[in-house]
């Protein structure tokens, strides 16, 4: 993407994650989601709460 290790570091994870998106975009990367979403009844089974 061509920032330096320095300029990495001064991102916040939400920066560095927007510039990998727009790379990866403007690269051609397949960002259609893959698989299916997760069933609520699923999440629960997990012992995931608050969904």
């Amino acid at each position: 993407m061509g920032f330096s290790p320095a300029q990495v570091g001064e991102m916040t994870p939400w920066q560095f994650m927007a510039c990998l998106d727009g790379y990866g975009r403007s690269q051609g990367w397949n960002t259609a989601p893959q698989g299916k979403r997760m069933s609520i009844d699923r999440m629960r089974e997990l012992g995931i709460e608050g969904v």
